[in-house]
């Protein structure tokens, strides 16, 4: 279910992409994309992990939907007045050399979407911790679909341009978080009867914060050494080499799609599997090689439809990049495998084991990045990832041995 979810919003995503892009032409859609980045890399860094913390408290049954949306509505609303306020100083007196020549105004307005991003990434993770991922995949599913035909209307039909697409951006946040907190209400009831610690603001803000900021940290990391590679290609080579080695690892990506919806659906049911460590490390080794035999079957299909249509889709001059995903693929296999084991590792309580191998790995992969793209160009880049990813793989397999010995968290 949640795989078909994320292919389906994939789907809308990508029509996203191609009506804003035809519409708007180049100069619109570069407006677009850097106003709806200052809100996206704000509810990215500051998120603080209440989603993940709230994921495994809510599947341990340690907090109520009631206490949980309570709680997280009121660290959002304390985020959200110091992101926007650090956004407005960015707008204010960075602009022209963070955002040169963006109109202030488009800025202004993708700033509204930061509170309602970090709303929906904040609550939609009780229904995940509550296992109910019909409604947590519908709120994840809504906002897209709103967003594009929401771009049709404002865009196609009212003329609106680039206003239009923002306005209709922020209609799918919006229409995402009213639907959350209405399936949230319905799911309350079933709390009624049970007997919860009460906690205050603070005391819950504790509890939450204590676990998340080393989930938030971990995420952080991982998200340098996903782009990590990126950027150190066009520092030693050119844009065109660049060009080619996105192509590779965007297609690559898609890959991960699978361990994303396992990953997903695994979080809440390790965490719920508390008392019985020895059921948690075997669910989570059968999670493992599903996802990574899997992943290894469709990545060699890939390689070998890629090889014929990677010219006939993007152009001729993009054939060289299906050795830099073939020189991917063992590391997409491994990142696989390995996002199922930080799964296990932080619902055993200890999501700090992540963010020191998240550190070590993103060492692992500038270093080796470094090292080999002046001899070897991109598929030095490629080669360095992969070893990166499965050294992560490797070094989070002998961790999660650990958790056997932490039944009591």
């Amino acid at each position: 279910m949640t795989l078909i979810r994320q292919l389906l919003a994939a789907f809308a995503q990508f029509m996203l992409v191609v009506l804003i892009a035809r519409e708007l032409g180049p100069e619109g859609n570069g407006f677009y994309a850097m106003a709806i980045l200052l809100p996206t890399l704000l509810a990215t860094f500051l998120n603080l992990g209440v989603g993940p913390a709230t994921v495994y408290f809510v599947s341990r049954g340690e907090l109520s939907v009631r206490h949980a949306l309570a709680g997280n509505l009121n660290i959002a609303l304390v985020i959200s007045v110091v992101g926007i306020g650090a956004g407005l100083v960015t707008i204010a007196f960075w602009r022209e050399s963070i955002f040169p020549g963006v109109p202030k105004a488009l800025l202004y307005l993708g700033l509204i979407s930061f509170p309602l991003t970090l709303l929906v990434a904040y609550v939609n993770t009780i229904l995940q911790g509550l296992e109910n991922f019909k409604a947590f995949n519908l709120t994840v599913l809504i906002p897209p679909y709103v967003n594009l035909f929401g771009v049709i209307i404002t865009i196609y039909l009212l003329d609106f341009g680039v206003v239009g697409a923002m306005v209709a951006y922020i209609a799918g946040q919006l229409a995402g978080l009213t639907l959350v907190l209405t399936l949230l209400r319905n799911d309350s009831s079933k709390f009624d009867n049970q007997r919860f610690e009460k906690l205050s603001l603070g005391s819950y803000s504790r509890k939450t914060l204590s676990y998340g900021w080393k989930a938030h940290l971990s995420n952080i990391l991982s998200f340098v050494n996903y782009r990590a590679d990126i950027f150190l290609v066009n520092l030693f080579l050119t844009p065109t080499s660049t060009g080619l080695y996105v192509i590779a690892v965007q297609i690559a990506e898609k890959l991960w799609m699978l361990s994303q919806a396992a990953s997903t659906v695994l979080l809440p049911r390790l965490s719920a599997m508390h008392k019985a460590p020895e059921a948690r490390l075997a669910l989570t080794n059968r999670g493992f090689w599903f996802v990574a035999g899997v992943t290894t079957m469709v990545g060699i299909m890939a390689a070998g439809a890629l090889y014929w249509l990677i010219s006939p889709l993007f152009g001729h001059e993009f054939q060289e990049s299906w050795p830099v995903f073939i020189w991917l693929l063992p590391g997409i296999i491994a990142g696989a495998g390995e996002r199922i084991q930080s799964n296990c590792i932080a619902a055993a309580g200890k999501p700090e084991w992540n963010m020191y191998a998240a550190l070590v790995v993103v060492s692992i992969n500038i270093v080796g990045n470094l090292a080999l793209i002046p001899d070897y160009g991109m598929i030095g880049a490629a080669s360095a990832t992969s070893l990166a990813y499965a050294i992560s793989a490797a070094l989070k397999f002998w961790l999660i041995r650990k958790t056997l010995n932490i039944a009591s968290t």
